[in-house]
Order: structure tokens, then C-alpha cells, then sequence
């Protein structure tokens, strides 16, 4: 039952409610499926909304007794009633899903009420929004009226305009899912032209089926292939990010630059400028007595349980609520790769101290497919990486073995610092070689 703000006796002595000039009226009542019972039935039409009767010059709701100025069921009354003076609505260019109130409501347009009104509007906004009441809704679109013009917009319903408007099922996409892997591989297809810089100009880590799919949890992912008129041109996917804020051309995103550094500078640490980095490498593998191991999946609840333990310190250290708010949004992410490694082709790595997993990491070699369908992988991905930093120089170790593996690699890419402070600082730490764009 929803919260009411209208006091009955105001109730009992208007004569607006459950009462309509038209017989077809839009606002007359609708019944979802599970308030249908087998009394109120037969006074339904097809779509579920009552089939209102005649009385003197207008009409009213089977249920209500015109002499008493009651609901006969007001106890079991449809949601539908219970949100009045609200009403569910489409905008006047069936844009939007919108929240507004009916202003023949005498209630409505007293400015004594606006506080109230506003307090429970957002309570109802919230309440249309989460996913399950918006779903039902969805199921049962006659729920939401057409446009009414004595109807007061109050605010747009970002998950029902979503979900019943911009829906891109309709538009043939559809989620993304560990059998579209082929799909983007590569992502989109093309020849990879030369920089003037001198290295192969390749896509942002993030145009990489791994990265959508770790992240589908918290932003889901929407794609189609389109294919080219032309037999001698590759098609192009089209990828949508489903936010709050509805659904987001993911090449209009905004995207941070790659960290990109060459494969034999991170797995040497040669002169002066990696000097402390070398040193934090001694530090750990003298003073440490530990395990250098591959990823195996019996190892994933370990790997997050140490995940929950580094975001929880790095919370502490540093403020930026921004941050804090990716490293909630990471764990699904960690959690996904980690599930899925072997399907994504991921490499894994993991230390361990005294028996106990210490610190990850996971990456995946970028492929690139040129004209003739070659296959070059000359970059690897550094995707993850957690470490447990009580453990002195351990994040400097587990990176610079990880990188020494990967002697078949040109480049590796350590992926963006997604705007933030400490994450540039990390990484600019081992002087990438094309902190750039790419």
C-alpha cells in the first residue's frame, strides 16, 4: 500500500474522484494482473482498466457507491488508485515516461500543500524507479497513460523511458555476452595506420571486448553489426552503455589516454629513473619468503576476499569519493574477470606469503588483425592488479615479473587512470613511453 497524504474527510466531500466525463476516460483505474480477482473481473475491459458506468450526466467506477461517496473495495484498491492525485504518463511527444498530478484535484492545487506534495512525489519517484515496480509496469504498458493536458508534469522517469521507449531490443541489439567474444575480435575491424611518433597507432584499451564485459554489471552492454554495402569494407558495431541516465553511444564517451611503456623497460628497470622501483623489487624478494604462481580458479575466492581488503585500505588513504565509488563499482569487475579468465583469455598471476594470496594480477594480449586477416599481437594488457601493500615493494615485484614474462610483447599497456590523481601518479611513476592518446 502506498503512503497517503490526502486526510479522508477531504476525500468524502469532493466530488472528483472516481468520477469521469468521458467513458473511455484515460485516467479511469487499471488493474495489474496480481490485483485481479475473480469479483472484479467482470467489471474489466481488455486492457485490465474498469469499464466505468453512467450516472446522471457522467460516469463513475463500478466500485464506487455514488450515495456514500466510498470505494466499496478501498482496502484492495489498484495501485493505480492508490497513486492518485499522481498519474503515470507519457509526455506530449511520447518522448518520456512522466510523473505528474492531476490538477482537478482540489487537493492538488492548494499552495498549502506544495511541501507535502513535493515530499511525496519524490517518494514516489523513487519508488516507480527501482527495477521491480518498473518491470511490472513495463509487462502491463496500459498502466501509463497518453498525454494529459490537465495533467502537471513533475519529472521525467528515467528507468520506465528507458525501458519502454529506448529500449534497444527494439532496435536489434542486443547484450553482450562471452559467446560475442568472436564478435569483437577486432573491435571495430580495420587497418592499424603508423603514428608519426614511430609506434602502431592502436585503439584505447577500453574498445576491447574484456574491459565492456568485465564492466557489464555496472554499466550493461548493448551491441549490433551493422555490415557494409560494399564487400570490400568491414562492418562497424555500434555499442550502447546502458546508465541511469539511459542509453550512451559508447564512442561518445569521454576516455582517458593509455599508459603505454616498452615491454623491455618495465621487465629491466635499467637506470637512474627506475632506481626506486629496482629498490622496492630488492626489498621485497629479500625480505619475503614467497610463491610466484600461475592463477588457477580455486584461487578466486581468495583473490576477492584480498580485493575487498586493498579497496577498504585505499578508501582510508585517499578521500576522493569518486574514487571510492569505482573501487565499489570494481568488485563485480575483478569478480567477472576472475570467473571468466579462461573464456576471456585472460593470464593470471598471484603471490603468495605464508600460504596466503598476497597480491594478483590478470592481462590479455591486444590482437590486431591488419588487411588479409594477419594477426599481430605486439601489446598486452595489464588489466588487473591488487596487492596486499602491507608487504613492502610487492606491487613493485609482482608488475616487473608479470612484465618480464612478456618478453614477446613489444609494448605493454598498463590502460588508463580514468581521471584520477593517484592512479596518474602511479603510472606516470614508470615513465610510460606514449602517455598519450594512441
Amino acid at each position: 500500500m502506498l503512503k497517503q497524504i490526502i486526510p479522508n474527510n477531504i476525500c468524502l466531500s469532493c466530488d472528483v474522484c472516481c468520477r469521469f466525463l468521458d467513458k473511455n476516460a484515460a485516467l479511469r483505474p487499471l488493474f495489474l494482473p496480481h490485483e485481479i480477482t475473480s469479483k472484479i473481473k467482470p467489471h474489466l475491459d481488455k486492457t485490465s482498466s474498469v469499464e466505468l458506468k453512467e450516472f446522471q450526466n457522467m460516469y463513475t467506477c463500478p466500485f464506487f457507491n455514488t450515495k456514500s461517496n466510498k470505494c466499496a473495495i478501498y482496502s484492495k484498491r489498484p495501485f493505480d488508485c492508490q497513486l492518485y492525485p499522481f498519474a503515470v504518463m507519457f509526455d506530449e511527444k511520447h518522448e518520456k515516461v512522466v510523473l505528474g498530478i492531476d490538477k482537478k484535484c482540489p487537493f492538488a492545487i492548494n499552495p498549502e500543500n506544495t511541501r507535502l506534495i513535493k515530499e511525496n512525489f519524490h517518494y514516489l519517484v523513487d519508488l516507480l524507479e527501482k527495477k521491480e515496480n518498473a518491470s511490472l509496469i513495463v509487462k502491463n504498458p496500459s498502466f501509463i497513460s497518453n498525454f494529459q493536458g490537465e495533467v502537471i508534469q513533475f519529472s521525467c522517469l528515467d528507468t520506465l523511458t528507458k525501458m519502454l521507449i529506448n529500449n534497444p531490443e527494439k532496435n536489434g541489439f542486443k547484450k553482450i555476452s562471452l559467446k560475442d567474444k568472436p564478435v569483437f575480435t577486432p573491435f571495430p575491424p580495420r587497418r592499424w595506420p603508423k603514428a608519426t611518433y614511430g609506434v602502431e597507432k592502436y585503439p584505447d584499451s577500453s574498445q576491447n571486448f574484456i574491459n565492456l564485459f568485465i564492466w557489464k554489471d555496472k554499466n550493461p552492454v548493448w551491441w549490433k553489426y551493422t555490415h557494409s554495402d560494399r564487400r570490400s569494407e568491414p562492418g562497424s558495431l555500434e555499442i550502447l552503455l546502458e546508465t541511469d541516465s539511459g542509453y550512451i553511444d559508447f564512442n561518445s564517451l569521454k576516455k582517458f589516454p593509455d599508459y603505454i611503456y616498452l615491454q623491455k623497460n618495465l621487465a629491466g628497470l635499467m637506470g637512474n629513473r627506475y632506481k626506486h622501483k629496482r629498490a622496492c623489487c630488492n626489498y621485497f624478494s629479500k625480505n619475503y619468503k614467497f610463491e610466484y604462481l600461475a592463477y588457477k580458479q580455486n584461487m578466486k575466492k581468495d583473490c576477492m576476499k584480498l580485493f575487498s581488503k586493498w579497496a577498504s585500505e585505499r578508501k582510508k588513504k585517499f578521500p576522493d569519493l569518486y574514487y571510492h565509488k569505482l573501487l565499489e563499482d570494481s568488485f563485480s569487475a575483478h569478480k567477472l574477470a576472475i570467473e571468466n579468465y579462461k573464456a576471456l583469455g585472460l593470464i593470471g598471476r598471484v603471490i603468495k606469503i605464508r600460504d596466503r594470496i598476497c597480491a594478483y594480477t590478470f592481462g590479455f594480449p591486444l590482437s590486431l588483425i591488419e588487411g588479409e586477416g594477419r594477426v599481430r599481437e605486439p601489446m598486452f594488457c595489464v588489466l588487473l592488479e591488487v596487492c596486499d601493500l602491507k608487504f613492502k615493494g610487492i606491487a613493485e615485484f609482482i608488475f616487473r615479473e608479470f612484465c618480464r614474462e612478456l618478453s614477446s610483447y613489444k609494448y605493454i599497456n598498463t590502460m588508463d587512470d580514468s581521471g584520477l590523481e593517484n592512479l596518474r601518479i602511479s603510472k606516470l611513476s614508470y615513465h610510460p613511453d606514449y602517455p598519450q592518446q594512441m
